[in-house]
């Protein structure tokens, strides 16, 4: 409250003395006596204004001054001081009222006013318990004495009051701050989920674009009808494998592989069915080879590939078992025409033939796979040296030899 409480309740079955407390806490001017007694004891003159005096009421019973006590606390003017007579018969007595004014209202400081043989203190304090809103008022009383107690009193209470409303508006404060502290605390978690959601999406999107590039770096580099290396690819691997092989002094054999008679496959089935036919082969070619080995379609119906670190012996003997591979399970592969048998014919050449680049050994190899067509289809043919045990450096040309046995020639087509 801004303005000072000084309102004050009289209870009291003597309306003489409802009289004299009127007279005390009402008047206009201040004794002299009193206003030295108030500045010994407060050290100040202005504790009390003589020209604001209390607000008394007075009730000669305590039902009225519980009744009285409601009505100003359902206003919003509390009482600050209650001075209550200990015997009121035939009602409550001084005890018992003061028990019901401060269920209604716990703030009201309170003055018994008793004579000594009406109740011993301890038993006041045995019933009401310890507080510090209960003094006594033996009877009779002077003036200055009630004057002191209301002053006293009344600035007890607007003390207690401007505490009790700024410990409420500290409260207030906190659950505000509290509030703002939880909505932002919310904010952040939201924020915070919102990052991780955008985290998860980012890192959706990248493994989608590492797969992506993934695939057009798979697209790019192979063919898309066999899924073999495609001829830009299988080239640039080559060249690599041509350099580490010349650099290390490693073996590094070169097969052409050409399906024979395609041009029929395709005249009699149509093209639908040919590209059946590459693909059953390219499939067979992937199954037989090893994990160091590599395969491009070269062009059409034409396969290179290529078997790193391998003499022309094994890739010869690995030449052979992918012909026969293919002659055995290439046909079962067509769907859309029963009864087709695919051969192929193989030619194979090394890097210790003296190729000087790729293309050299890949042009080595394709002379081979010329022979192997004109030698009758479905075999094998690897370069060779004219004269054997000479250097390949010293020989002027080579020669081609027939891997593949003559009695396998009966199945040529």
């Amino acid at each position: 409250m801004d303005n000072p409480n000084r309102r004050v309740l009289v209870v009291d079955d003597n309306l003489s003395i409802h009289h004299d407390f009127l007279r005390i806490l009402q008047q206009e001017s201040e004794p002299k006596g009193l206003h030295e007694a108030r500045l010994a004891l407060f050290g100040e003159s202005t504790s009390t204004d003589p020209h604001e005096p209390f607000e008394v009421d007075c009730a000669d019973q305590g039902r009225a001054a519980l009744a009285l006590v409601e009505a100003a606390g359902q206003v919003g003017r509390p009482y600050a001081v209650a001075f209550v007579d200990m015997r009121m018969p035939p009602g409550w007595d001084g005890l018992e009222t003061v028990e019901h004014l401060w269920k209604v209202d716990a703030r009201l400081q309170v003055v018994i006013c008793s004579a000594y043989s009406d109740q011993p203190w301890e038993e006041i304090r045995a019933r009401i318990g310890r507080t510090d809103k209960l003094l006594i008022l033996q009877k009779p009383f002077n003036n200055i004495e009630v004057l002191q107690q209301a002053t006293a009193l009344c600035r007890k209470w607007d003390l207690a009051n401007r505490v009790a409303g700024r410990l409420n508006e500290l409260s207030h404060q906190v659950d505000k701050r509290t509030e703002e502290l939880q909505h932002a605390n919310r904010q952040l978690t939201e924020m915070n989920s919102a990052l991780i959601r955008t985290v998860a999406n980012l890192e959706a999107a990248q493994a989608e674009i590492l797969r992506q590039n993934s695939e057009l770096e798979r697209l790019a580099s192979r063919d898309p009808l066999t899924g073999c290396l495609n001829r830009r690819a299988f080239y640039a691997l080559f060249e690599k494998a041509f350099a580490e092989s010349r650099d290390q002094g490693s073996e590094l054999c070169c097969l052409m592989v050409d399906i024979d008679n395609f041009k029929r496959v395709n005249d009699r089935y149509g093209h639908a069915v040919g590209d059946q036919a590459i693909q059953a082969v390219a499939h067979c070619l992937h199954a037989g080879l090893r994990l160091a080995d590599m395969v491009g379609r070269y062009g059409g119906e034409e396969f290179s590939l290529m078997f790193p670190g391998t003499t022309l012996a094994e890739a010869s003997e690995l030449a052979e078992r992918l012909r026969i591979r293919i002659s055995t399970e290439a046909g079962s592969r067509m769907r859309m025409a029963d009864g087709v048998v695919l051969t192929v014919s193989i030619g194979v050449s090394a890097i210790t033939f003296g190729a000087q680049t790729p293309l050299e050994l890949i042009d080595q190899a394709d002379k081979a796979l010329y022979a192997a067509k004109e030698g009758g289809r479905n075999c094998v043919m690897a370069m060779d040296l004219l004269v054997p045990g000479l250097n390949p450096a010293e020989q002027l040309e080579l020669q081609v030899r027939r891997i593949t046995p003559r009695a396998s020639s009966s199945t040529a087509r």
